[in-house]
């Protein structure tokens, strides 16, 4: 007598993993086809591939979406997570954004932002017929803030190279992005103790890295091997073999030979020595790189092109820009201090930034990274108060605390210090603090924010769906924390949020219901 199988559909979980440092972090079973439609490969690589992507609810912006397939990573899982541990922290302008990760049985997921432009070496000559020092110089600056940044969370990159950084798109405002943070992994900010691995790139590798004892100032002779190679077209290392090329390096004797230089400024061979010197003692931080006469006078430069231009423009009628924004920094800041502390609505804000393209968020860009005087990837609350006081705002120093704590997360809040010179503003919460909410919060762009999380288009949001979304952004809150996040804005308490119930939460934020025709929903 035979019996009746009845297939019961498996619940999507959250799946753990586990770093080699024993951090944790989280990712979906949801499958992902249901939140992506999958486009043209844009490589193939030893562990997999990457693809473009759109998520069905928000087909305007275009993803990268890296598929690793498990049994080329098996038993190497905690490298993997490594990665995804570390993308998922990072957040600066030129550093590549990690939107989620998904896992099925076949496959990993990693999704991240679309590179229009390719890879540098792929974009210079396109972009440009000659390639003058003071286009390496914008690039290499950003880049190298960039490396400040991740040098200041205590991160190493390992593989910095040409092929490691990529332009967001083909247009004049296109912004490179450091990639790729396989191999980076944390560091001994104490010095007392150094990594030893032997990995990277072998012509990018500093000699100490060959010698198999190093820190994060190997980043600091990849970013020198690259500004050579970008000035003058050439590599300073070679060999026939790896071991010879190993011994140059570990010479470190670089000439400038090449016709290349005879066009070079002297300040661009300065920091390149600088750069490459042999002992990692001797190499400046890229903190302090930024503090080079080559970089100095570029910023006098800058700031006379924005003088040039404000003074041209006096008296004139701007022509229509979609992302011109007049408000002030300090209208900008109250305008999160006004909405209330919810911490449910202060996570869709970042969602919604991270699904925003970069040339809507233009002017928000530029503005932090005028604030952001020191390069470092974060704004201090003393750079937003140099900020507010030269455009005149009346913020008190009380004040901007106050404002920056309504912003940051309290558990990164030290309430123990009053002057809390520590406390710094990431660029994201920059973001999602100051987004012109009356020009991004229509109904349309909320309905989008909804089916994030609605991903089983039961027209509800419940607890597992706020718990299953935050994992694929690799995130874990407790079913305290959420119950908490969804009380905070669920009137009838029968812990589900229907639409009405997320968009009223934003009430105050004057939901446009007419959209710009860019903001269309497309059905895929």
């Amino acid at each position: 007598m035979g019996c009746i199988c009845v297939t019961i559909p498996r619940k999507n979980q959250i799946m753990p993993m586990h770093t080699r440092n024993k951090d944790l972090v989280f990712t979906s079973t949801e499958d992902i086809s249901k939140i992506y439609v999958f486009g043209k490969v844009l490589g193939v690589g030893s562990f997999g591939k990457v693809i473009a992507a759109k998520m069905r609810s928000n087909p305007m912006k275009q993803y990268a979406i890296k598929i690793i397939e498990k049994k080329k990573v098996k038993g190497r899982e905690d490298i993997l997570a490594n990665e995804i541990y570390i993308l998922q922290k990072l957040d600066h302008p030129n550093i590549i954004k990690f939107h989620e990760v998904y896992q099925n049985r076949m496959n990993f997921y990693i999704c991240m932002d679309y590179c229009k432009g390719g890879e540098l070496v792929e974009w210079i000559p396109k972009k440009y017929k000659s390639f003058h020092e003071r286009n390496i110089q914008e690039i290499m600056k950003k880049i190298i803030s960039a490396v400040a940044y991740i040098h200041g969370q205590g991160i190493v990159h390992r593989d910095i190279k040409a092929e490691n950084i990529m332009i967001t798109n083909k247009k004049d405002d296109a912004e490179p992005k450091l990639i790729d943070f396989g191999l980076a992994n944390k560091f001994d900010t104490s010095k007392l103790r150094r990594l030893k691995s032997f990995v990277g790139t072998p012509m990018y590798m500093a000699p100490e890295v060959i010698q198999g004892k190093y820190d994060e100032k190997c980043d600091i002779w990849s970013l020198g091997v690259l500004l050579f190679t970008l000035l003058s077209g050439h590599m300073p290392f070679h060999g026939e073999k790896k071991e010879e090329l190993y011994d140059n390096i570990q010479r470190a004797n670089i000439t400038f030979t090449y016709n290349a230089w005879k066009n070079v400024s002297d300040n661009a061979k300065d920091i390149i020595r600088r750069m490459l010197q042999k002992s990692p003692n001797l190499r400046p931080s890229a903190i302090n790189l930024l503090k080079h006469e080559w970089f100095t006078k570029l910023a006098v430069f800058e700031e006379k092109q924005i003088l040039d231009h404000q003074i041209s423009q006096k008296g004139q009628v701007s022509p229509s820009n979609s992302n011109s924004d007049n408000r002030s920094i300090y209208q900008m800041l109250k305008q999160t201090s006004s909405k209330g502390g919810s911490k449910f609505r202060k996570e869709v804000m970042t969602i919604l930034v991270k699904q925003l393209n970069e040339q809507e968020l233009s002017n928000l860009i530029e503005k932090f990274k005028q604030i952001d005087v020191d390069n470092s990837g974060t704004i201090t609350i003393f750079e937003l108060r140099q900020a507010l006081i030269a455009e005149g705002s009346p913020a008190s120093f009380d004040e901007i605390e106050k404002l920056v704590e309504n912003i940051t997360p309290r558990n990164s809040f030290d309430v123990k210090k009053r002057s809390r010179p520590s406390v710094e503003l990431k660029y994201s919460e920059f973001l999602a603090s100051c987004i012109d909410e009356r020009k991004f919060l229509t109904r349309e762009k909320l309905w989008s924010l909804f089916k994030f999380f609605d991903t089983d288009n039961s027209n509800y949001i419940t607890k597992d769906d706020i718990k299953e979304a935050f994992a694929r952004n690799a995130k874990a809150f407790t079913d305290d924390q959420i119950e908490e996040m969804i009380y905070e804005i669920d009137p009838n308490h029968d812990n589900k949020i229907s639409f009405e119930e997320f968009c009223q939460m934003f009430d105050n934020a004057g939901i446009y219901q007419k959209l710009d025709d860019d903001d269309e929903i497309i059905e895929t």
